[in-house]
């Protein structure tokens, strides 16, 4: 069929559907275009399905047609067009009627109508309906799509990202060649700078007062101008269009203006800091004298900074001036802070932790800054120590006494191991012989029984007499093997560069000294007490990048019996490190450590006599003692940052003791918990779940560290 009968088909008056018929048929034997390289166009009102179809079969292209694509179609060329051209036309007479064009995965195109493709993927083409977004740098996001809205067709969208300042723009291409040109012209810097320097207020303060009142709905295009305060010089910088500078800058100045009657005495409430600990910091950066009361509180908690004595202090010297009656300049250092001629006074009121100041608009912004960089919520640092101390003693005694006496004299051998002591042993036989009623008799068997009682091991000997004399003998053998694993694991939290000390333990009364009053009668003991136990004494420091100074002091001390037998003076045993180091947060460190190895032999003997071979062994006593202990401290340093860090660790010790408690009865309800149901009317923290991990951890990961193990203590 060619294209003057199907032109006289469809002046006929065929329906449209007809002509479809129609035209599916003859056309898929003879396409409209024939097979020449160019073809000239004209259609006149076909079934645009039929031409969609004509225009796939000559292009190779394939085409999905949405359902709701319908109607006809009318395209007429005056030259002949290539397969190129011939697309772009089609795209365009597809626009004409409505409809777009969008490309798929497979290759293909898919046909549907305009309405929703904004919210469709990029089509193709000259004619193709794409999204950009335009970054704007100069003018405002919603006063930029207002103007470009009237250039967008019916089916694009405009939309405005005030937080980016973008325009979000979705229209066929050349619309969009448009708004990109429009933009381009609008976009361009027509803001100036301006500086406003203030005589009362602070520049930071009203520096957020403006970028509130610009930033909050309605603000008329205020929005636009951006403040930034200078506190060096107390100015603020203003950029924008200069309606609006002017805008704001009249209200600075009225800000600004009602400032000057509030500065003469200005009242500070603290959130976190101490005003005790902040007033000689404030009174030595105006150059005022630290009174009495404050320098001696700074005195016990911080180091001495060179300030002078205000001599007679209280409140009054608390408050005393800036430059003093006749001055106008008071010295700090090698600076000078000038008054401008008027007092600046500042105390403290101790019920409320509140300052008050009083002085000029100048000196009162910058105690307000240096208040307000110093009171901040200080961190706190959790500090765990375990203080491990492994032991073996071994102890092996040998050896024989020998005793002779009579009319004539007497002779025994006493030696200085353990062994029991002949001699009370001697004495109590000899008490035997002594009458009943003799005094004598009860002390010297009283002295061979606690003899006896203090032996170690195995004791055994006999006697007898020989002639007029007395002979006895003793064998001791003793074998002592102590071992001991000492296992201490204090912890205390506190705050940065606050000291902190942990102890358990007694107070144990010392002997120190002894004076005798008349008739030395009744001497007076002096004695003081010792603390013994576990002390932690601790002074943590967060340093900038993360590490943690440590000034601690560790000991560990225990009572090891008394000095001499029926003395009161004692022995103690005690282990003290103190040191200063550095641990990253999280990190275990060893803060020091001991290992002790103590071998001994002793032997005493007769000499000539214990040196005879196989006689020798009853002349002599041989005493062999080996020791080994091994000591070490280890810390772990621990930053707590937020409550909810401390709120985790309390929550994480709480379950641990729940847990003792419930291993002891399983069956109740652990009293901690009850005891803060009941006497502190709140519930208590809830322990962690299984395999929850820790809420306290380490800024940074913690590298492996290979670290040799102690060699066991016997060996």
């Amino acid at each position: 069929m060619t294209a003057s009968l199907r032109n006289r088909l469809m002046r006929s008056g065929v329906g449209a559907l007809a002509a479809v018929l129609v035209l599916q048929g003859p056309l898929s034997a003879v396409p409209v275009f024939a097979q020449e390289a160019r073809q000239t166009l004209n259609v006149q009102g076909a079934d645009i399905r039929a031409f969609i179809q004509d225009v796939a079969r000559t292009t190779g292209r394939t085409f999905i047609v949405d359902p709701a694509v319908t109607g006809t179609v009318t395209v007429t060329s005056d030259r002949p067009l290539g397969r190129t051209q011939l697309f772009e036309v089609f795209l365009s007479t597809l626009r004409a009627n409505g409809l777009v064009v969008t490309p798929t995965q497979s290759g293909a195109y898919r046909i549907s109508p305009a309405q929703g493709a904004a919210q469709g993927p990029s089509t193709v083409g000259v004619e193709r309906f794409s999204t950009e977004v335009f970054q704007l740098r100069n003018i405002d996001a919603a006063s930029a799509a207002e103007t470009i809205r009237p250039l967008v067709g019916a089916q694009g969208q405009v939309l405005a990202n005030p937080g980016a300042n973008s325009v979000v723009v979705a229209d066929f291409a050349d619309n969009l060649a448009r708004v990109r040109s429009l933009i381009a012209r609008i976009d361009v810097d027509r803001s100036s700078y301006e500086v406003v320097s203030l005589e009362n207020a602070s520049a930071r303060e009203i520096a957020g007062v403006l970028q509130q009142v610009m930033s909050a709905p309605g603000a008329g295009g205020q929005g636009m101008v951006t403040v930034t305060p200078v506190e060096s010089s107390n100015s603020i910088v203003l950029r924008g269009d200069g309606q609006a500078l002017t805008r704001v800058r009249g209200l600075i100045h009225d800000l600004d203006g009602r400032s000057r009657a509030s500065q003469d005495v200005n009242v500070i409430f603290l959130e976190h800091a101490s005003a005790e600990q902040l007033l000689p910091v404030l009174q030595q950066v105006v150059g005022q004298p630290v009174s009495a009361s404050t320098e001696g509180t700074q005195r016990l908690r911080t180091p001495p900074t060179g300030t002078t004595n205000a001599g007679s202090g209280g409140l009054s010297r608390t408050a005393s001036s800036l430059d003093g009656a006749d001055a106008d300049t008071g010295t700090i250092g090698s600076s000078t802070v000038t008054a401008t001629g008027q007092r600046a006074t500042i105390a403290r009121f101790p019920g409320a932790n509140a300052l008050v100041i009083s002085g000029p608009a100048d000196m009162q912004r910058t105690l307000a800054d240096v208040i307000r960089r110093l009171d901040v919520r200080r961190q706190q640092v959790l500090i765990e120590a375990i203080v491990v101390e492994l032991s073996d003693n071994a102890v092996r005694e040998l050896g024989v006494q020998w005793l002779y006496g009579g009319e004539n004299g007497m002779g025994l051998t006493n030696y200085s191991d353990r062994a029991s002591p002949l001699v009370p042993l001697a004495g109590g036989a000899a008490a035997g012989q002594l009458d009943p009623d003799d005094p004598l008799r009860e002390q010297l068997q009283s002295l061979a029984l606690n003899s006896l009682l203090g032996a170690n091991g195995f004791v055994g000997g006999g006697g007898g007499k020989i002639g007029n004399g007395l002979f006895g003998f003793i064998i001791n053998a003793a074998k002592t093997d102590e071992g001991s694993n000492l296992l201490q694991t204090p912890s205390i939290m506190t705050l940065d560069n606050e000291e902190a000390t942990f102890l358990v333990g007694q107070e144990v009364p010392i002997t120190t000294g002894q004076t005798l009053l008349d008739g030395n009668s009744n001497p007076f003991t002096t004695t003081d007490r010792k603390d013994i136990g576990v002390r932690l004494t601790v002074k943590p420091q967060i340093n900038a990048g993360g590490s943690i100074t440590l000034t601690l002091r560790q000991e560990v001390s225990a009572i090891n019996g008394v000095l001499t037998n029926g003395a009161s003076d004692l022995v103690l045993d005690k282990r003290e490190l103190e040191t200063t180091l550095v641990v990253d947060d999280g990190d275990i460190a060893v803060a020091g450590g001991l290992l002790d190895q103590n071998d001994r032999l002793a032997t005493d003997k007769v000499p000539g006599l214990g040196d005879i071979p196989g006689v020798g062994v009853l002349f002599r006593s041989t005493s062999r003692q080996r020791g080994r202990t091994n000591l070490m401290v280890f810390l772990r340093p621990t930053i707590i940052r937020t409550p909810a860090e401390a709120q985790g660790l309390a929550a994480d010790r709480w379950g641990y003791m729940r847990a003792q408690q419930q291993a002891v009865q399983p069956d109740r309800e652990p009293s901690l918990d009850a005891l803060v149901r009941d006497y502190m009317r709140t519930q208590p923290p809830a322990a962690p779940a299984v395999g929850e991990p820790m809420v306290i951890a380490p800024t940074a990961p913690i590298a492996p560290v290979d670290v040799a193990p102690l060699p066991p203590a016997g060996s």
